[in-house]
């Protein structure tokens, strides 16, 4: 990465990746931030780039953040809490080439900064994995992450086939540098087999990360009742992991 990278201040926080797409790392990331904020913490929440985003009168709608405003209730305009929107659905460097458009870092360092001197914590949110493309494939996910500071979140599946995603990512961030706080399993069955039941010791093994709490599978999370199971799980891990005990 050869990117002359904006100054932008520090501020205690988590960068929240995914093993990979759709493994629910926007859910988790407003479930944190809600819950912070409900324990009386002053946190945020900050997504840079979202790329497949749906045009709604006129103007490209970070559905990532509009989901995270809405459960965790921030007073923020979108456009600040994701201040770079792409239309196509493809890796956020891959859309923003072929729409000819220029992900401009200073316009995400503005908005971090504005973040940071209103929040005592941030909760960013990448785009999939640590190695998806942000700026044609000079910048990074990861590369995002070791910008902003923050100790890395990892999202991950409950069942088979995690074992070697987590593993993965955990070593793609220490290659990078990156401290990575934990894993957090989403998604968790009620009644879980044998992979998922042995799962979280292995991970914990093989990486020395830990499993900070497991979120369960939840049918309707837009329900009243699947929101308060939701959060409830949410509350439990900020009860219990030890990187949110002193905030």
């Amino acid at each position: 990465m050869s990117l002359q990278l904006p100054d932008i201040p520090e501020i205690p926080g988590l960068f929240v990746t995914g093993t990979d797409t759709d493994v629910g790392k926007t859910l988790v990331a407003a479930g944190l931030t809600a819950a912070l904020r409900q324990r009386g913490v002053k946190a945020g929440y900050f997504k840079p780039v979202q790329s497949g985003c749906p045009e709604e009168n006129g103007r490209l709608i970070p559905t990532d953040a509009r989901r995270v405003k809405e459960l965790a209730e921030l007073p923020e305009p979108l456009d600040l809490l994701t201040p770079i929107t792409l239309r196509l659905p493809l890796a956020p460097g891959v859309a923003a080439a072929r729409e000819g458009i220029e992900v401009d870092l200073e316009k995400v360092a503005l908005a971090f900064r504005e973040l940071a001197s209103r929040y005592d914590f941030l909760v960013a949110e990448g785009a999939g994995g640590l190695y998806v493309p942000l700026v044609n494939t000079k910048f990074l996910v990861l590369d995002l992450a070791r910008w902003l500071q923050l100790p890395l979140l990892v999202v991950a599946r409950a069942g088979l086939g995690t074992i070697n995603h987590t593993a993965l990512t955990v070593l793609a961030a220490r290659h990078a540098g990156l401290p990575v706080a934990g894993v957090i399993l989403n998604r968790c069955s009620a009644a879980p087999g044998l992979a998922e039941q042995t799962n979280p010791e292995v991970i914990e093994a093989l990486t020395g990360v830990p499993i900070l709490g497991k979120v369960p599978e939840i049918p309707n999370p837009e329900s009243s009742e699947g929101r308060m199971v939701f959060f409830k799980a949410m509350h439990d891990i900020c009860s219990q992991a030890d990187i949110f005990k002193n905030l």
